[in-house]
């Protein structure tokens, strides 16, 4: 990073000087830079949930047991498997005018794998890129996407003059603008730090929505052939470097058809039940192989709202079993989810 930095302040002819700061790890460094903590969002609030099923007898849980056990349990219908990742270091600070702001690079990974049969996976796809999260004041003259665009070019001819970056194709694949204007307080998690790597983690949501489309051109997906998609599948056009368009975020949410999102992280009180009562404990009383009901519950953005239907499946280790080697009650299970193209 010390060739690019040096070729920033020396190509900004006085306007930018660079620290030549510390770097730093924001993954294991900064565990708050993005204002959730969990996978799902803020939802509408209510009282009671509607089912998202056929069955609507009111009863709290349904137990898989007996259909896993059985003999004529169906092939499994998810055949592709998609998770993303991002790792983001702040590199240096860099100041311009009378402000100081970090500068973040990215490292972005969104990949599918493939299963054949039970024991049997292949690689589907795998995209990588590097991107770097500067201040939107460091294009002074306005010059948008095609300032960013020749600003990377020309960083990667600088960086291409270190044989070992160049034997080994190493790139930045775009440079990222984060917003300057408006409230930096820590408090309020809006400080600069955190908009360069939530611009960063918006790169990688739309990875994964651009790599679910390529499955549906190709036809991949179908009623025998479906995606899990490791986390939640609210994604919301306002935290998104796609430029929002309500046709193409349509577009975009038709592709989910056949796309199941699987949440490690959850907030058990996202929603109450359909007696108006936390889900909270209906869950943590699950025994393995036993899920909630399916509810739906709707997400408002600005280009609208998203529906999508969810449940809640202990997979092992519930009551009447050893609970020695779980951190919580919820430790076991995993939020299932669906998007509803028809509210």
């Amino acid at each position: 990073m010390g060739r690019i930095l040096e070729y920033i302040q020396q190509s900004g002819n006085g306007k930018f000087q660079c620290y030549k700061a510390k770097k730093l790890s924001l993954d294991t460094n900064d565990n708050d830079t993005i204002a959730y903590n969990y996978d799902d969002k803020t939802v509408v609030q209510t009282t009671k949930s509607v089912f998202a099923e056929t069955d609507r007898s009111r009863q709290g849980t349904v137990s898989l047991r007996s259909m896993l056990s059985s003999n004529n349990t169906p092939p499994s219908i998810f055949r592709y498997f998609l998770d993303g990742s991002r790792h983001t270091y702040k590199v240096d600070d860099i100041a311009i005018g009378k402000k100081i702001f970090p500068i973040v690079v990215g490292q972005i990974i969104v990949g599918c794998y493939e299963r054949r049969d039970r024991d049997t996976f292949k690689k589907y796809d795998i995209r990588t890129k590097i991107v770097m999260s500067m201040p939107d004041d460091f294009d002074d003259d306005d010059g948008g996407e095609n300032f960013c665009r020749s600003c990377c070019e020309k960083l990667n001819e600088e960086i291409a003059k270190v044989p070992f970056i160049k034997e080994r194709g190493i790139k930045i694949e775009k440079l990222l603008l984060y917003k300057t204007d408006g409230n930096t307080g820590d408090k309020d998690k809006d400080n600069y730090k955190n908009r360069a790597v939530a611009i960063i983690q918006n790169g990688m949501v739309d990875g994964e929505q651009l790599l679910v489309a390529n499955l549906c051109r190709q036809g991949k997906l179908n009623d025998e052939s479906w995606l899990i998609k490791d986390g939640s599948l609210e994604y919301n056009p306002s935290f998104s470097n796609l430029g929002f368009d309500v046709v193409q975020w349509n577009n975009l949410r038709a592709n989910y058809q056949r796309v199941v999102g699987v949440s490690k992280q959850f907030d058990p009180e996202l929603l109450p039940d359909y007696e108006g009562n936390r889900l909270s404990q209906t869950i943590a009383n699950h025994n393995p192989f036993e899920r909630t009901k399916v509810y739906r519950y709707e997400s408002q953005h600005k280009g609208g709202s998203t529906f999508y239907a969810f449940w809640y499946l202990r997979l092992r280790g519930g009551k009447g079993e050893s609970r020695n080697f779980r951190e919580t009650s919820f430790s076991d299970v995993v939020k299932c989810e669906m998007v509803l193209l028809v509210a």
